[in-house]
């Protein structure tokens, strides 16, 4: 199906994907020439996406799950809601050509991009919520956690992805378009609550610039 962008991209989150916190947030925020990039990738972004999204409600036993967030996630879930989600091909082509000119406002772009993507995918969440029988976690994607990348090949192709939202993924286990996400939903008839990773199980905890910040990524 075909998603419609509905706000603007939420500066504060723009601000943090660009690695600008506390303090610093508050004085780029009023930045007049910064807010004027912003306002100025925004529209180039906009003019690019075409965002799609699927989703597919499977018995439990028929998805595959790799790791043990995941496995503690979908706990007391009988059924799994894959999903997907992607801006377009035309998102990575903007901001490749912005790249050969203006550096700066590519790497603003795809941070924006980022951010986009996810809000959209709140949004299809919600949407998913209001559409399937019964009581939802929130969505957990390949990656996080101890589960591994190599879990995308499997959702794109349980949910048909490629024909369906031209979603593709290269041996390396990465999404093409760059700009899209998949997850896995728990879903039950009765209230859970879903499970966020520990650090001490995510793959990412000796990189992750939010532990070293003394952060947590489920704050």
């Amino acid at each position: 199906m075909n998603i419609e962008i509905k706000e603007g991209i939420p500066r504060d989150k723009w601000l943090a994907a660009m690695g600008v916190f506390g303090d610093n947030a508050c004085s780029a925020g009023k930045d007049a020439e910064l807010l004027k990039r912003m306002d100025e990738a925004e529209r180039a972004l906009f003019a690019a996406a075409r965002p799609r999204a699927v989703y597919r409600v499977m018995d439990r036993k028929d998805v595959k799950i790799s790791g043990y967030s995941l496995e503690k996630h979908l706990e007391g879930c009988d059924r799994v809601v894959l999903m997907a989600l992607t801006l377009g091909i035309e998102v990575d082509n903007a901001i490749r050509r912005t790249q050969l000119s203006d550096m700066a406002l590519a790497v603003m772009m795809d941070s924006g991009a980022s951010v986009l993507t996810d809000s959209l995918c709140d949004g299809f969440e919600e949407y998913i919520g209001e559409n399937v029988d019964g009581y939802m976690t929130g969505r957990f994607s390949p990656g996080y956690g101890d589960s591994p990348l190599a879990l995308q090949k499997s959702v794109v192709a349980q949910l048909d992805g490629q024909r369906k939202i031209g979603l593709n993924v290269t041996a390396s286990c990465l999404l093409i378009p760059r700009k899209s996400v998949t997850a896995l939903i728990g879903l039950a008839d009765h209230p859970v609550s879903g499970r966020l990773a520990t650090c001490d199980e995510c793959v990412l905890r000796d990189k992750c610039t939010l532990r070293k910040e003394g952060k947590f990524c489920g704050d």
